[in-house]
């Protein structure tokens, strides 16, 4: 197999373009938007907590999540005892080191990644891993606990920080791609495959799941035809919750053909390139794009994002970034 190419340019081949479509947003912005009905504002809360929205009336709903995060349901109006609710216990962006962001924290120290449990059900992991069984007492309270006993100076800090427009990030594709049987419409997980700190602040731990929806599949056909696929990211968020936009630049294309210089057959043949805002995927001309899962790949982020980030020791900041490669970030305009 002969492979050319110019650099920045795709002169043939099978082509898999990624484009970020997501637009970071603040709590506040976005509820002055999108005004949120109280159903809407209890269901994110009880799908991070549970993983799923419950049933019932909202008055017993609302208590029930008192009982178990507080310890006894809290007085005030339902619209009050909502918020209070989704500051302790996550539920959107935007809304400081809740019981989540606690709990992430935790679990980033313990094992150096994340995952994307319900915070219920990540709370007895962590506990059973750590103290031998799941405790007793309220959500908020047995969190605390497990930070004061797995953080550095058993105390959680956190800085506000931006995370910076050019910023590189490792994704990993969970799953397969084929264009001879992927459809479109079709889900496509991401994962973080390595930690994005911004200073002494972790911003997007290690873990952290996404996804991107299929929106094109061309199969390879005859007289050449190369096959194609389009997938667009939608969401990738910080430790916060909030939610970054991710693009292809300059920086990430260079990161990537020297990433596929260093791995070389790693890739099973993936060759990135292609103009900026294009990943070129080439295997033989005139076959289906075969994309294996656990492909590694850097997209940027797309726009200047305010996040709250974690701030880690100096030793463990060292430690995650002399690997990290080095891109020259130009200032926003």
């Amino acid at each position: 197999m002969f492979i050319r190419r110019k650099k920045g340019i795709a002169k043939a081949g099978i082509a898999i373009t990624i484009s970020a479509i997501i637009v970071a947003t603040s709590l506040v912005p976005a509820l002055a938007q999108e005004q949120p009905t109280l159903l809407k504002s209890l269901a994110a809360i009880e799908t991070t907590l549970y993983g799923k929205e419950l049933s019932g009336a909202i008055v017993d709903r609302v208590a029930q999540l008192e009982r178990e995060l507080l310890g006894k349901p809290q007085e005030g109006s339902v619209i009050d005892r909502i918020a209070r609710l989704r500051l302790v216990a996550g539920g959107g962006p935007g809304v400081g080191p809740s019981v989540g962001y606690k709990l992430g924290a935790v679990e980033w120290f313990v094992q150096r990644r994340v995952t994307s449990e319900p915070a219920a059900t990540k709370l007895e992991r962590l506990e059973t891993m750590i103290l031998g069984e799941p405790s007793q007492g309220s959500i908020v309270t047995r969190a605390d606990h497990l930070a004061a006993l797995c953080l550095p100076e058993g105390t959680l800090k956190t800085k506000d920080t931006t995370l910076p427009k050019g910023q590189p990030v490792r994704i990993r594709l969970i799953g397969k791609l084929d264009s001879s049987v992927t459809q479109k419409g079709q889900k496509v997980d991401i994962e973080v495959a390595r930690d994005v700190v911004v200073g002494n602040e972790l911003v997007i731990p290690k873990g952290t799941r996404g996804y991107g929806v299929v929106t094109e599949v061309t199969p390879a056909g005859r007289l050449g035809r190369d096959g194609k696929i389009t997938l667009e990211l939608k969401d990738v968020r910080t430790l916060d919750g909030t939610a970054v936009p991710l693009a292809f630049d300059e920086g990430t294309q260079q990161l990537n053909e020297s990433m596929q210089l260093a791995i070389g057959a790693g890739l099973a043949g993936f060759i990135v390139f292609g103009p900026v805002g294009a990943l070129g995927a080439f295997f033989v001309q005139g076959k289906d794009v075969n994309i294996p899962d656990g492909t590694e790949l850097y997209v940027a982020v797309g726009a200047d994002t305010k996040v709250l980030g974690m701030t880690l020791p100096v030793d463990t900041v060292v430690e995650l970034t002399k690997e990290t490669p080095v891109v020259q970030i130009k200032p926003s305009k």
